[in-house]
Protein backbone atom coordinates (compact mmCIF):
# COMPACT_ATOMS: atom_id res chain seq x y z
CA UNK A 1 0.00 0.00 0.00
CA UNK A 2 1.33 3.49 -0.73
CA UNK A 3 2.27 6.14 2.19
CA UNK A 4 0.63 8.83 2.18
CA UNK A 5 1.42 12.22 3.52
CA UNK A 6 -1.25 14.31 5.58
CA UNK A 7 -0.35 17.44 3.12
CA UNK A 8 -2.18 18.35 0.00
CA UNK A 9 -4.83 19.82 -2.28
CA UNK A 10 -7.11 18.35 -4.97
CA UNK A 11 -10.18 20.48 -7.12
CA UNK A 12 -12.54 20.04 -9.49
CA UNK A 13 -15.28 22.24 -11.57
CA UNK A 14 -18.78 21.20 -13.30
CA UNK A 15 -21.64 21.76 -14.21
CA UNK A 16 -24.42 20.81 -11.92
CA UNK A 17 -28.24 21.70 -11.78
CA UNK A 18 -27.73 25.18 -10.35
CA UNK A 19 -24.81 26.05 -12.12
CA UNK A 20 -21.13 25.75 -12.67
CA UNK A 21 -19.73 24.67 -9.26
CA UNK A 22 -16.14 24.50 -7.96
CA UNK A 23 -14.94 21.88 -4.77
CA UNK A 24 -11.84 22.40 -3.85
CA UNK A 25 -9.99 19.88 -0.83
CA UNK A 26 -7.40 20.53 1.34
CA UNK A 27 -5.12 18.93 4.13
CA UNK A 28 -2.60 19.74 6.02
CA UNK A 29 -1.13 17.68 9.36
CA UNK A 30 -3.40 16.50 11.91
CA UNK A 31 -3.42 14.48 15.17
CA UNK A 32 -6.50 12.50 13.94
CA UNK A 33 -9.40 13.54 10.80
CA UNK A 34 -10.84 16.84 10.88
CA UNK A 35 -13.25 17.49 8.43
CA UNK A 36 -14.27 21.34 8.13
CA UNK A 37 -16.68 22.19 5.29
CA UNK A 38 -17.46 25.86 3.58
CA UNK A 39 -20.44 25.96 1.38
CA UNK A 40 -22.62 28.38 -0.10
CA UNK A 41 -26.29 28.12 0.73
CA UNK A 42 -27.05 26.11 -1.89
CA UNK A 43 -25.36 23.46 -0.90
CA UNK A 44 -25.09 23.52 2.70
CA UNK A 45 -27.80 20.81 3.33
CA UNK A 46 -24.92 18.34 1.64
CA UNK A 47 -22.61 18.99 4.08
CA UNK A 48 -23.27 16.09 6.38
CA UNK A 49 -23.05 13.58 3.42
CA UNK A 50 -19.48 15.45 1.90
CA UNK A 51 -18.10 14.73 5.88
CA UNK A 52 -19.05 10.99 5.45
CA UNK A 53 -17.41 10.67 2.13
CA UNK A 54 -14.21 12.48 3.21
CA UNK A 55 -14.25 10.06 6.26
CA UNK A 56 -14.40 7.02 4.38
CA UNK A 57 -11.02 7.68 2.31
CA UNK A 58 -8.98 9.29 4.55
CA UNK A 59 -7.79 8.66 7.97
CA UNK A 60 -6.17 11.25 9.08
CA UNK A 61 -5.33 15.14 8.87
CA UNK A 62 -7.04 18.69 9.40
CA UNK A 63 -9.28 18.36 5.65
CA UNK A 64 -10.90 21.41 4.38
CA UNK A 65 -14.00 21.61 1.82
CA UNK A 66 -15.06 24.79 0.16
CA UNK A 67 -17.51 24.90 -3.01
CA UNK A 68 -18.21 27.83 -4.89
CA UNK A 69 -21.33 28.35 -6.80
CA UNK A 70 -20.37 30.34 -10.20
CA UNK A 71 -21.77 33.71 -10.49
CA UNK A 72 -23.63 33.37 -13.58
CA UNK A 73 -27.07 33.96 -14.85
CA UNK A 74 -28.21 30.42 -14.19
CA UNK A 75 -26.43 29.32 -11.23
CA UNK A 76 -28.45 32.78 -9.94
CA UNK A 77 -31.58 31.94 -10.87
CA UNK A 78 -31.71 28.43 -9.64
CA UNK A 79 -30.95 29.31 -6.10
CA UNK A 80 -32.67 32.63 -6.07
CA UNK A 81 -36.73 33.22 -5.64
CA UNK A 82 -36.85 36.02 -7.69
CA UNK A 83 -40.59 36.99 -6.45
CA UNK A 84 -39.85 36.94 -2.78
CA UNK A 85 -36.61 39.52 -3.30
CA UNK A 86 -38.93 42.30 -5.05
CA UNK A 87 -41.44 41.45 -2.14
CA UNK A 88 -38.88 41.87 0.55
CA UNK A 89 -37.13 44.25 -1.25
CA UNK A 90 -40.25 46.94 -1.38
CA UNK A 91 -40.93 45.87 2.27
CA UNK A 92 -37.65 46.79 3.61
CA UNK A 93 -37.64 50.26 1.71
CA UNK A 94 -40.94 50.80 2.99
CA UNK A 95 -39.66 50.19 6.71
CA UNK A 96 -36.16 52.01 6.18
CA UNK A 97 -38.44 55.37 4.90
CA UNK A 98 -41.01 55.18 7.98
CA UNK A 99 -37.97 54.59 10.11
CA UNK A 100 -34.85 56.92 8.75
CA UNK A 101 -33.06 54.27 7.78
CA UNK A 102 -30.26 54.17 5.06
CA UNK A 103 -31.02 52.88 1.57
CA UNK A 104 -31.76 49.20 1.51
CA UNK A 105 -28.90 46.71 0.09
CA UNK A 106 -28.92 43.62 -2.10
CA UNK A 107 -27.19 42.38 0.72
CA UNK A 108 -29.96 43.11 2.57
CA UNK A 109 -32.59 41.95 0.97
CA UNK A 110 -30.39 38.59 0.37
CA UNK A 111 -29.89 38.23 4.06
CA UNK A 112 -33.75 37.50 4.72
CA UNK A 113 -34.39 33.71 5.41
CA UNK A 114 -36.11 32.24 2.16
CA UNK A 115 -34.86 35.09 -0.54
CA UNK A 116 -32.11 32.40 -1.48
CA UNK A 117 -33.46 28.96 -1.83
CA UNK A 118 -30.75 26.31 -0.36
CA UNK A 119 -31.23 22.83 -1.95
CA UNK A 120 -33.67 21.68 0.53
CA UNK A 121 -35.81 24.36 -0.98
CA UNK A 122 -35.62 22.74 -4.88
CA UNK A 123 -37.45 20.20 -6.05
CA UNK A 124 -37.06 16.44 -5.39
CA UNK A 125 -35.42 16.02 -8.53
CA UNK A 126 -33.82 18.65 -9.10
CA UNK A 127 -31.95 18.26 -5.24
CA UNK A 128 -31.18 14.85 -6.33
CA UNK A 129 -29.56 15.77 -9.77
CA UNK A 130 -27.58 18.23 -7.97
CA UNK A 131 -26.32 15.75 -4.81
CA UNK A 132 -24.96 13.40 -7.42
CA UNK A 133 -23.34 16.27 -9.36
CA UNK A 134 -21.75 17.60 -5.81
CA UNK A 135 -20.88 13.61 -5.53
CA UNK A 136 -18.83 13.27 -8.69
CA UNK A 137 -17.22 16.68 -8.08
CA UNK A 138 -15.79 15.57 -4.62
CA UNK A 139 -14.92 11.68 -5.49
CA UNK A 140 -13.00 13.81 -8.55
CA UNK A 141 -11.28 16.02 -6.21
CA UNK A 142 -10.55 13.92 -3.46
CA UNK A 143 -8.50 11.45 -6.44
CA UNK A 144 -6.40 14.56 -6.74
CA UNK A 145 -5.86 15.38 -3.03
CA UNK A 146 -4.68 11.59 -2.67
CA UNK A 147 -3.09 11.37 -5.74
CA UNK A 148 -0.73 14.95 -4.45
CA UNK A 149 -0.59 12.87 -0.91
CA UNK A 150 1.01 10.00 -2.07
CA UNK A 151 3.24 11.51 -4.01
CA UNK A 152 4.62 13.68 -0.73
CA UNK A 153 4.44 10.26 1.29
CA UNK A 154 7.24 8.94 -1.27
CA UNK A 155 9.26 11.91 -0.83
CA UNK A 156 8.78 11.57 3.24
CA UNK A 157 9.46 7.69 2.96
CA UNK A 158 12.83 8.17 0.83
CA UNK A 159 14.04 11.02 3.21
CA UNK A 160 13.16 8.81 6.32
CA UNK A 161 14.80 5.65 4.84
CA UNK A 162 18.00 8.07 4.27
CA UNK A 163 18.09 9.31 7.97
CA UNK A 164 17.50 5.63 9.58
CA UNK A 165 20.64 4.61 7.49
CA UNK A 166 22.73 7.70 9.19
CA UNK A 167 21.02 6.36 12.56
CA UNK A 168 21.95 2.92 11.80
CA UNK A 169 25.64 4.30 10.76
CA UNK A 170 26.02 6.24 13.73
CA UNK A 171 24.69 3.02 16.27
CA UNK A 172 27.69 1.08 14.13
CA UNK A 173 29.84 3.64 15.58
CA UNK A 174 28.73 3.48 19.19
CA UNK A 175 28.91 -0.71 19.05
CA UNK A 176 32.40 -0.39 17.99
CA UNK A 177 33.59 2.52 20.57
CA UNK A 178 32.00 1.01 23.47
CA UNK A 179 34.04 -2.12 24.14
CA UNK A 180 36.80 -0.10 24.59
CA UNK A 181 35.71 2.22 27.02
CA UNK A 182 36.08 -0.04 29.68
CA UNK A 183 39.61 -0.68 28.68
CA UNK A 184 40.43 3.25 28.57
CA UNK A 185 39.33 3.75 31.61
CA UNK A 186 41.94 0.39 33.14
CA UNK A 187 44.57 1.87 31.32
CA UNK A 188 43.78 5.52 32.79
CA UNK A 189 43.34 4.67 36.29
CA UNK A 190 46.30 2.24 36.57
CA UNK A 191 48.29 4.68 35.47
CA UNK A 192 47.20 7.39 37.86
CA UNK A 193 47.31 5.21 40.87
CA UNK A 194 50.75 4.26 39.76
CA UNK A 195 51.71 7.78 39.66
CA UNK A 196 50.66 8.28 42.79
CA UNK A 197 52.51 5.07 44.48
CA UNK A 198 55.32 5.84 42.63
CA UNK A 199 56.38 8.29 45.15
CA UNK A 200 55.90 6.00 48.25
CA UNK A 201 58.25 3.00 46.56
CA UNK A 202 55.10 0.94 45.90
CA UNK A 203 53.06 -0.11 42.98
CA UNK A 204 49.62 -1.78 42.15
CA UNK A 205 49.10 -4.91 40.15
CA UNK A 206 46.62 -5.12 37.67
CA UNK A 207 44.50 -7.96 39.75
CA UNK A 208 44.10 -5.06 42.26
CA UNK A 209 41.89 -3.06 39.90
CA UNK A 210 40.03 -5.63 38.62
CA UNK A 211 37.16 -5.36 40.72
CA UNK A 212 36.76 -1.18 40.29
CA UNK A 213 37.05 -1.60 36.43
CA UNK A 214 34.38 -4.56 36.59
CA UNK A 215 32.50 -2.16 38.12
CA UNK A 216 32.87 0.55 35.81
CA UNK A 217 32.01 -1.71 33.33
CA UNK A 218 28.66 -2.44 34.45
CA UNK A 219 27.89 0.79 34.51
CA UNK A 220 28.85 2.10 31.21
CA UNK A 221 27.30 -1.35 29.51
CA UNK A 222 24.94 0.00 26.80
CA UNK A 223 24.64 -3.17 24.87
CA UNK A 224 21.53 -3.45 25.66
CA UNK A 225 20.35 -0.11 24.55
CA UNK A 226 22.49 -0.90 20.84
CA UNK A 227 20.83 -3.97 20.74
CA UNK A 228 17.18 -2.39 21.05
CA UNK A 229 18.12 0.66 19.20
CA UNK A 230 19.01 -2.03 16.36
CA UNK A 231 15.88 -3.30 16.92
CA UNK A 232 13.21 -0.57 16.61
CA UNK A 233 15.32 0.95 13.64
CA UNK A 234 14.22 -2.42 11.49
CA UNK A 235 10.65 -2.53 12.90
CA UNK A 236 10.96 1.55 11.66
CA UNK A 237 11.89 0.12 7.88
CA UNK A 238 10.16 -2.50 7.81
CA UNK A 239 6.78 -0.72 8.52
CA UNK A 240 7.63 1.61 5.82
CA UNK A 241 7.89 -1.29 3.47
CA UNK A 242 4.31 -2.52 4.31
CA UNK A 243 3.14 1.20 3.41
CA UNK A 244 -0.28 1.95 4.39
CA UNK A 245 -1.39 4.20 7.09
CA UNK A 246 2.26 4.50 9.15
CA UNK A 247 2.34 7.74 10.58
CA UNK A 248 1.07 7.12 14.64
CA UNK A 249 2.91 3.73 14.63
CA UNK A 250 6.32 5.16 13.29
CA UNK A 251 5.64 8.23 15.75
CA UNK A 252 5.73 5.41 18.86
CA UNK A 253 8.61 3.97 17.34
CA UNK A 254 10.50 6.54 17.46
CA UNK A 255 9.61 7.73 21.01
CA UNK A 256 11.48 4.36 22.08
CA UNK A 257 14.72 4.91 19.95
CA UNK A 258 15.15 8.31 21.19
CA UNK A 259 14.83 6.59 24.55
CA UNK A 260 17.25 4.48 24.12
CA UNK A 261 19.30 7.22 22.36
CA UNK A 262 19.23 9.02 25.64
CA UNK A 263 20.00 6.20 28.08
CA UNK A 264 23.35 5.30 26.17
CA UNK A 265 24.33 9.06 26.14
CA UNK A 266 23.59 9.36 29.86
CA UNK A 267 25.27 5.81 30.50
CA UNK A 268 28.42 6.74 28.75
CA UNK A 269 31.35 8.78 29.50
CA UNK A 270 33.45 8.76 26.48
CA UNK A 271 33.82 11.53 24.26
CA UNK A 272 33.05 9.86 20.97
CA UNK A 273 30.17 8.56 22.11
CA UNK A 274 28.92 11.66 23.53
CA UNK A 275 29.33 12.79 20.24
CA UNK A 276 27.49 10.28 18.64
CA UNK A 277 24.48 10.71 20.41
CA UNK A 278 24.09 14.24 19.98
CA UNK A 279 24.04 13.55 15.97
CA UNK A 280 22.03 10.58 16.86
CA UNK A 281 19.23 12.79 18.54
CA UNK A 282 19.62 15.69 15.93
CA UNK A 283 18.71 12.46 13.47
CA UNK A 284 15.49 11.62 15.61
CA UNK A 285 14.23 14.70 15.68
CA UNK A 286 14.38 15.20 11.69
CA UNK A 287 12.67 11.46 11.99
CA UNK A 288 10.18 12.62 14.15
CA UNK A 289 9.36 15.59 11.61
CA UNK A 290 9.02 13.45 8.66
CA UNK A 291 6.88 10.90 10.56
CA UNK A 292 4.51 13.50 11.63
CA UNK A 293 3.49 14.24 7.99
CA UNK A 294 2.29 10.59 7.48
CA UNK A 295 -0.87 9.51 7.63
Amino acid sequence: MAIRSMTGSGWARGSTSIGEVTVEVRSVNGRGLQVKTRFPGALQPFEREVERRVRARLSRGSVAVVAAVGRGGSALDAVLDVERFVATAARLEELAARCGLADVTIGDVLAVPGVLRTAQDLPEELGDALHADLADLLDTALDALIEEREVEGERTATAIASYLDGLDALRGEVEQRAPQVAADYRQRLLARVNEFLDDRGATLEDRDVVREVALFADRVDVSEELQRLRSHTARLRDTLEAGGEVGRGMEFLLQEVLREVNTIGSKSPDVAVSHAVVDMKSLVDKLKEQAANLE
